[in-house]
């Protein structure tokens, strides 16, 4: 028996051992084994972008802070205060003056005010509109000073006596009747300035009558009917005659004083005491005073308590 053989196996097996180790068995079996492939979880990342416009983050807006709104309302300018009046056109009738010159207004508006009697207007009553032997006396009298507009269209200044239960009263009324634009033709105190009425005691009460002069306390008796010697409520300062000559009064006899012209012509004109529902009559009732433009025989120029 030789030893080639030998030799040719073990060259053999150093073959297989060889191919084997090729293989990767670590045990040198030449049988095949099962590998798993190996996977790779590859996670792809959202590809990178850049600030542009077709950027998917939560935009960048610019605030811009709104003004408000503001409804702004222009007050419309203040109208400026009425100085003057168109002149009232001549009548069919006139009283002896048409414009008499009457005393400046004094401040704004009516401006009224209640004061007692001063001594340079008692001076020129007394003798005259006030005598011995009247109602009333200096005591128990006012003196009402007011704004008005005259017939010649401009502010004017009167004043009037009254009596102090209702100086407050007639001046409101009279502050009323410059607030609607009415006009009066003049308004002065009776006193030495008219004379002496001819017909009894007081001052002359027709030439103020004829002069359309607005007044209240005169010491007379009823108009037109002196022979009763029955005091007027003129007497004690509690009546007020406007606008005489726009508003007659009509005696017991039918007399009319001191003309006929506005004794039907009632319709609203300037001066006219029209009615009783008028705003300027109302100046009066609204202060607790009664119109004698209701009484049979009308007195359409006054009032009274």
């Amino acid at each position: 028996m030789t030893s080639r053989p030998v030799y040719a196996v073990s060259l053999a097996s150093l073959v297989c051992l060889a191919l084997a180790a090729c293989a990767g068995d670590p045990g040198g079996s030449a049988a095949p084994t099962s590998v798993a492939p190996t996977t790779t979880s590859t996670t792809t990342a959202p590809p990178t972008t850049t600030a542009t416009a077709s950027r998917t983050t939560k935009p960048s807006t610019t605030t811009t802070k709104a003004t408000p709104s503001r409804s702004t309302t222009v007050a419309p300018p203040k109208p400026k205060p009425v100085t003057a009046l168109a002149p009232v056109p001549r009548a069919g009738a006139e009283p002896t003056v048409r414009f008499p010159k009457n005393e400046p207004a004094v401040g704004s508006g009516a401006n009224a005010s209640v004061a007692r009697v001063p001594d340079s207007v008692w001076n020129r009553m007394v003798g005259v509109s006030w005598t011995q032997g009247c109602p009333v006396g200096r005591s128990q009298l006012r003196y009402v000073r007011v704004n008005f507009w005259g017939f010649d269209g401009k502010r004017s200044r009167g004043s009037l006596v009254v009596n102090a239960s209702i100086a407050d009263e007639t001046a409101a009324a009279f502050a009323r009747l410059y607030s609607l634009q009415f006009r009066i033709r003049q308004m002065k105190p009776m006193d030495s300035t008219w004379g002496k009425n001819p017909k009894g005691p007081g001052a002359n009460d027709y030439a103020a009558m004829e002069a359309d002069n607005t007044s209240a306390f005169n010491c007379r008796y009823v108009g037109g009917e002196e022979a009763s010697k029955v005091y007027s409520k003129h007497a004690y300062g509690t009546a007020i005659d406007v606008n005489d000559f726009e508003n007659p009064y009509v005696a017991d006899d039918g007399t009319v004083y001191p003309d006929r012209y506005w004794l039907h012509r009632r319709g609203p004109a300037p001066g006219v005491f029209s009615s009783s529902g008028s705003a300027a009559v109302r100046a009066f009732t609204s202060q607790g005073l009664r119109w004698g433009g209701l009484w049979n025989n009308p007195d359409y120029q006054h009032f009274d308590r």
